[in-house]
């Protein structure tokens, strides 16, 4: 039976092979475009390529600085939870830092994580993480692929200055059922496709949940039992929820229509109370409870006209929310006199965005024609602050900058990829796009180009230019990425945010593609950059004490891969700088921005042992992240007979007299050197059926590095008999993630 089905697998290859050499020689460089849906309607089960094809940028490709994943690779990569990030497994590339460790950040090429285009089926999404960064928003279950762009942008992409995350979700099958179950200690997942018509109409759904509230339910009741002798209880809860649906539906051979639905949503809730139980009662409690997500519905119609032209139209809403309540109840009561006392506070933030994306692809032999046209509505709130207290029954109630700024944003683009001859190719692109914007248009000419010269078989020289333009910006004071950084748009009177890159490599493919070499160099001019000023603080108004200036990055980037066989990887090294120069701060002098990770290290293996269990590792380095941390204290002025308007001092209750701190510079200390070493494994069973099991374990931190997250500064001042009050300071790095196993289970039907 098995040498019948591999002649008829055999037969079927070659009567295709024509067919398959003549759409190579057809096609270009590779860019995600729902428009090729036909093409996943031919499936060989029976056929199986041993090895792995290269999945970047290589020598004879019409695209640069390129890495595309599907579902099998994200699965490789080991990660803290066990569970794949397509975030995370972007930012292990050359010129791309992490931000800070555990946290989901992508800073690319100098770049802010705002400065990323994060696109599900082509519909932008905004805040795309879960707690800060610890996991995706994405369950890889239902992605076909994921690709990653720091550079030679093609015309069809803009609103970011500094990548592209473009994800592909799968197609539903339309002709069986189909499942699986993950079973993780962190969260667990469900997903089902199939048909509803056969061969018609198709679905995919899928849920995730995180399971902390659940297992840390026992053990914060314990917990509260034991303090609720000394009168105090401790109130935690998190969870986060995805939910992915999509229908597809074929009228006939030449259109397909789907329906797409995204919903994510975190809660995080803290805060504690304090309270007396007897002939007097009292209660005190502070409670804090953070909401985000985002919420996204598209309609697409794929269409084709010919052999040559195909096209898609894309209508969405997206909307991203957050909010901050901060609740506290002060009650009081004995046998003669009762008092209550209550007070709230809650920051919202939103984002509604209405799109309408019409997008064409004419393909003719060596000639890739990209053109369309896109409009979006945009209604921001960047701040809303509703304040309420009450106490007894009187009440009060106020609200602080709760209004609406709307933001129109449409234009076109086109895009020429060309190869004349084997040695010289090319793609030139142009976007051009109109924003209006408190009652004022802002035009933004964006050029893109590419060329490819090739010095010999396996060999090729690349030249790049993209320019990129950005309306909305997410403004942050830490280092985390958190909900409480509120997306908004371009102050008013401020210019576009821009950014223009300009790089080139050489590129090399040995002649069975089982091994590849890339040396990138590059240089980025970033105009319109945002950052929060001295006087920026969690306050009413967020599009206040915000300052915009220039920066600048560049550097260089080799990687090495092998492409095929049991074992596969790569080894890469980038050499970046990251500056900032901004009026108002720091002198209005240049300084490294917070990412400016001189070096960086990344080697990833994978060994597929047989065809049940599979071995990954990865080893991350880099030079550390950058803080500001004051150089010199002062101690008080007070008793120096200087003037008090003139006299530095600290204007705080618990620091009166203790002086000034001296800062030589923004982000003037560098952390120490970061390194990483994460290990994971697979086993798979197969079940019968088309059943399978899949354990997956793996340690994070294998060697329990304890990597710096930020420097701590301790201080305390004490009396001495001449009440002299010297002032004691030192400092000291903070850690939070040891080696942290995980395993997970998951179930194919």
């Amino acid at each position: 039976m098995n040498s019948f089905i591999l002649n008829v697998a055999t037969s079927v290859l070659i009567a295709i092979t024509p067919a398959l050499k003549s759409m190579a020689q057809n096609s270009t460089a590779a860019t995600p475009d729902s428009t090729d849906f036909l093409d996943k309607e031919v499936v060989l089960p029976e056929v199986q390529a041993i090895g792995n094809a290269s999945n970047r940028s290589n020598s004879m490709s019409l695209d640069a600085g390129v890495v595309k994943l599907d579902k099998q690779h994200l699965f490789r990569l080991p990660t803290m939870t066990g569970e794949p990030d397509i975030i995370r497994a972007f930012a292990l590339q050359p010129g791309v830092s992490e931000g800070v460790e555990g946290f989901s950040g992508l800073y690319v090429r100098g770049g802010t994580n705002d400065q990323n285009l994060i696109l599900l089926n082509g519909v932008p999404l905004y805040q795309i993480s879960h707690l800060g960064g610890l996991f995706s928003s994405f369950n890889v279950e239902i992605v076909d692929n994921a690709t990653f762009y720091k550079t030679a942008f093609p015309a069809m992409y803009g609103g970011r200055l500094s990548s592209v995350v473009d994800i592909s979700t799968r197609q539903p099958n339309f002709n069986e059922y189909h499942g699986a179950a993950t079973l993780g200690l962190t969260a667990g997942m469900i997903h089902l496709t199939g048909p509803i018509f056969k061969g018609k109409t198709a679905f995919d759904v899928s849920a995730r949940r995180s399971w902390f509230d659940v297992l840390s339910a026992p053990a914060l009741a314990i917990l509260n039992r034991i303090k609720k002798k000394d009168g105090k209880k401790t109130i935690a809860r998190y969870a986060f929820t995805d939910i992915n649906a999509r229908i597809d539906h074929r009228f006939d051979n030449r259109n397909l229509l789907h329906l797409d639905f995204y919903w994510g949503s975190d809660l995080f809730k803290f805060g504690s109370e304090e309270f007396s139980e007897g002939e007097t009662q009292s209660l005190s409690s502070d409670v804090d409870k953070l909401r985000w997500g985002n919420t996204m519905a598209s309609a697409s119609w794929n269409h084709i006209y010919n052999d040559h032209l195909t096209s898609t139209i894309t209508a969405a809403f997206t909307r991203y929310k957050s909010t901050y309540d901060k609740e506290s109840i002060e009650e009081y009561s004995n046998s003669e006199y009762s008092e209550t006392e209550q007070s709230s506070r809650t920051d919202r933030n939103t984002v509604d965005d209405i799109s309408l994306f019409a997008r064409w692809k004419y393909n003719n032999g060596n000639c890739n024609l990209r053109f369309g046209a896109f409009y979006t509505h945009h209604r921001f709130l960047p701040s809303s602050v509703i304040f309420s207290t009450q106490k007894d029954d009187n009440r009060f109630d106020r609200t602080f900058t709760g209004h609406h700024i709307n933001a129109n944003e449409t234009g076109a683009y086109a895009d020429l990829a060309w190869e004349p001859t084997k040695w010289l190719g090319f793609d030139a692109g142009l976007r051009l796009a109109a924003f209006n914007i408190y009652n004022e248009w802002k035009t933004s000419i964006e050029p893109r180009f590419l060329a490819r010269f090739s010095i010999m078989p396996g060999l090729s020289i690349k030249a790049n230019y993209s320019r990129m333009g950005q309306l909305v910006q997410q403004i942050s004071d830490s280092y985390v990425n958190l909900p409480t950084d509120n997306w908004m748009p371009i102050g008013k009177g401020e210019d576009l945010l821009t950014s223009d890159q300009v790089g080139g490599g050489i590129y090399y493919d040995t002649h069975d593609k089982k091994y590849s070499l890339s040396i990138e160099g590059y240089y980025k001019w970033l105009d319109g950059v945002a950052e929060v000023n001295d006087d920026y603080s969690y306050s009413y108004d967020k599009m206040q004490n915000i300052a915009y200036g220039w920066g600048n990055a560049y550097g260089g980037e080799i990687t090495l891969s092998r492409n095929m066989g049991r074992l596969t990887g790569s080894a890469s090294y980038g050499l970046m700088w990251a500056n900032r120069k901004i009026p108002g701060i720091n002198d209005d002098k240049w300084y490294p921005a917070k990412f400016d990770n001189r070096h960086k290290i990344n080697i990833t293996l994978n060994y597929k042992l047989n065809d049940h269990i599979e071995l990954n590792a990865s080893w991350v380095y880099s030079t550390g992240n950058r803080m500001t941390v004051p150089v010199g204290l002062y101690q008080g002025f007070q008793d120096t007979h200087i003037p008090s308007e003139i006299a530095p001092h600290e204007d705080n209750y618990f620091y009166s007299g203790l002086g000034l701190k001296y800062y030589a510079g923004r982000n003037n200390v560098r952390l120490p050197d970061y390194h990483r070493l994460d290990i994971s494994a697979s086993f798979t069973k197969q079940l019968g059926n088309g059943r399978k099991g899949v354990w997956r374990v793996g340690l994070y931190n294998a060697y329990c590095h304890m990597n710096a997250m930020v420097v701590r500064r301790r201080e305390f001042t004490y009396s001495t008999p001449d009440n002299s009050r010297p002032w004691d300071i030192y400092y000291d790095t903070f850690s939070i993630f040891p080696i942290i196993p995980n395993v997970s289970y998951s179930y194919y039907f």
